[in-house]
């Protein structure tokens, strides 16, 4: 009897509980408050498995053995597989978000030696041997010297196994300085398969003042990947050194935008993968693949949209029946 084994791809990372406003404007001190689980990579994890039911997704970290911790791993535990290590010696990251108005909304954390700041790569590599792509964002190596370490160890892994690596860049200020965070981004440019950031996170940190076709250009001569580069409501656009791939967004009634980006990333390597086989992830391009990946533009540009509709960072994350829904009946825009 054959057992067809789902391709699994894995990412590790920080998730907080996140104390999400239900009002407009700045903190108020007996507001009201969505109670989450909030992070980018479990964000991607969760959201992957809903728009591809076919991949199995682990998330990997650590947690404090806190009310907050268990939080967490009760909210995620029938959304994604978990491998995680929960700490007795440290706590579990705080973030309260505002939405002072549509476009202004204000994070802030209590995660400074934080149980994840403590994650090491002997976390990673039990599920890293069996993988068949790796995740990871520019926010993991921010954490602390020990996540630095793990996240180059993990890179140098991927490459030297010749694993897929997504690399979302995921820039958050109030982690470190552009400074800071593009000496460590331009480490990490030379191993993604797929690289994704916004054209604001690329004008913030490298502060080159290039229109998003010369960026698009600029990463790809960097890093040979396929590069994303969203737009914000005025949606995204894809090189791979051959082609370039544009899309104009959907049009939503904007609520909460945080997670629009990790659907959007989450929406891409979904449909790619429905697509393309694994074995054969590693050498798509837009001149043998290109309705494949013009759809998944299409799909991540729905999952980031319909994700703007609602608060919370995966609530509102399409499954791919709602996201062709949105494709079919929104032509127009593709």
């Amino acid at each position: 009897m054959w057992i067809l084994l789902m391709p699994k791809l894995i990412t590790f990372g920080e998730t907080m509980v996140q104390y999400n406003a239900t009002y407009d404007g700045p903190f108020i001190e007996d507001g009201t408050y969505i109670l989450d689980a909030a992070g980018a990579e479990s964000n991607f994890a969760i959201n992957l498995s809903k728009i591809n039911e076919d991949l199995e997704t682990v998330w990997i970290s650590r947690l404090g053995n806190d009310e907050a911790g268990k939080f967490i791993l009760e909210n995620l535990k029938c959304k994604t597989k978990i491998s995680v290590k929960m700490d007795a010696s440290n706590f579990t990251g705080i973030s309260y978000l505002n939405h002072i108005d549509e476009d202004t909304h204000v994070k802030k954390y209590v995660r400074k030696n934080s149980a994840a700041s403590k994650i090491d790569f002997s976390d990673i590599k039990p599920q890293l041997i069996t993988a068949d792509a790796i995740h990871l964002t520019g926010i993991t190596p921010a954490l602390s010297d020990q996540c630095y370490r793990t996240v180059f160890k993990t890179l140098e892994y991927s490459k030297n196994s010749n694993i897929p690596l997504i690399l979302d860049i995921n820039y958050r200020e109030p982690l470190w300085p552009p400074s800071a965070a593009k000496q460590t981004y331009d480490l990490m440019l030379k191993y993604p398969f797929i690289l994704k950031m916004g054209l604001d996170e690329a004008e913030k940190v490298w502060q080159l003042g290039f229109t998003d076709i010369e960026y698009v250009k600029y990463f790809h001569s960097v890093t040979k990947s396929i590069v994303l580069l969203t737009r914000g409501s005025n949606g995204a656009i894809l090189y791979d050194g051959n082609r370039i791939i544009e899309h104009s967004g959907y049009k939503v009634n904007v609520v909460d935008p945080i997670g629009a980006g990790d659907a959007f990333m989450a929406g891409f390597v979904g449909a790619l993968f429905k697509h393309i086989s694994n074995k054969n992830i590693l050498e798509i391009n837009t001149l043998t693949n290109h309705k494949e990946l013009e759809l998944s533009l299409k799909v991540a540009n729905a999952c980031g949209a319909l994700t703007c509709t609602a608060r919370g960072d995966t609530a509102s994350m399409p499954n791919i029946q709602d996201a062709m829904k949105i494709i079919r009946e929104n032509k127009i825009f593709s």
